[in-house]
């Protein structure tokens, strides 16, 4: 699991090149524990804090403070153990202690010379995306037994962003193309009510899902084919249109998601009696050349 405190910056945390946690507000306080079973891959991991000043050039809030640490608890336990993580204080940016490498016993979690757990000395660089930005990066050696995550062994995807003009043409191709292929079908499917369709293209987000929140195997999609079969008779879908829908990479190239301008769900409907909004967030992959749905 990832703990998560913090306030007065904005930050990115990511396992594995994948943002697991962004905070766009200095403002904000946040205290929040996320699962990360289903980031994980046995051997080598690596956990990366990217903080951001106000603006390029600032110097990062002196009051700020972010604590994401990395914790783990035993099969059928309770207790559980700090593996490692970053301390940053606006201040003297860094907790010096959490600098150093070392070595983890596999059950006990105490630190022993011959652990098989590896944790990496912290690297610091300063100055990537812009000007004032901070960026940490720790290297976790995890033996376990997760099952390798599909995203893990797809395609690279080209990240291309909207904001580059130079390829703006290329970004809404990219777009049209998973509208087309993948959302109009899904969100037709959906409204028909021919989930049998629709449910295996979940199949693996919902096995992980259930593992990283400690569910019952099956809870997941039980929830999942409930929403599309009874909440969505209560909708008005929104249209579909290459133009209100864009993507985006993750920093390992492995995932692409859908959303709205907004950066609000690709498939959204509106509740017929009332001004609310349901959402279903979607990511995917690419293996072969083609698009699949991946959480």
């Amino acid at each position: 699991e990832l703990k998560l405190h913090s306030f007065g910056t904005r930050y990115d945390v990511l396992v594995n090149g994948i943002t697991v946690h962004g905070e766009r507000s200095s403002r904000e306080q946040t205290t929040i524990k996320l699962p990360v079973n289903h980031w994980i891959k046995s051997g080598g991991n690596i956990l990366d804090l990217i903080v951001y000043p106000k603006k390029k050039g600032d110097s990062i809030n002196e009051q700020s403070k972010i604590k994401a640490e990395l914790y783990v608890r035993n099969a059928g336990e309770k207790e559980e153990y700090r593996i490692g993580g970053f301390v940053f204080n606006g201040v003297g940016h860094l907790d010096k202690t959490s600098y150093d490498g070392y070595r983890l016993n596999p059950e006990t979690f105490e630190y022993s010379d011959d652990g098989i757990i590896k944790v990496s000395d912290v690297t610091e660089t300063k100055d990537t995306e812009f000007e004032g930005v901070y960026e940490f990066s720790q290297t976790f050696d995890i033996p376990n037994n997760l099952p390798l995550w599909q995203f893990f062994e797809s395609d690279d995807v080209a990240k291309i962003k909207y904001e580059d003009e130079s390829r703006r043409d290329e970004f809404w191709e990219l777009s049209s193309q998973m509208v087309q292929d993948l959302l109009f079908p899904i969100q037709e499917a959906i409204l028909s009510g021919d989930l049998d369709s629709v449910m295996p293209l979940f199949e693996e987000r919902n096995r992980e899902t259930d593992q990283a929140f400690y569910k019952e195997p099956g809870t997941t999609e039980k929830e999942l084919r409930y929403t599309f079969s009874e909440d969505v008779k209560d909708l008005n879908m929104k249209p579909l249109t290459e133009k209100q829908i864009g993507y985006t990479s993750e920093k390992n190239e492995k995932l692409a998601g859908l959303y709205r301008g907004n950066r609000s769900s690709a498939l959204m409907g509106v509740y017929k009696d009332s001004p609310g909004t349901l959402g279903f967030p979607i990511m995917f992959r690419m293996q072969d050349g083609k698009w699949i749905i991946s959480r």
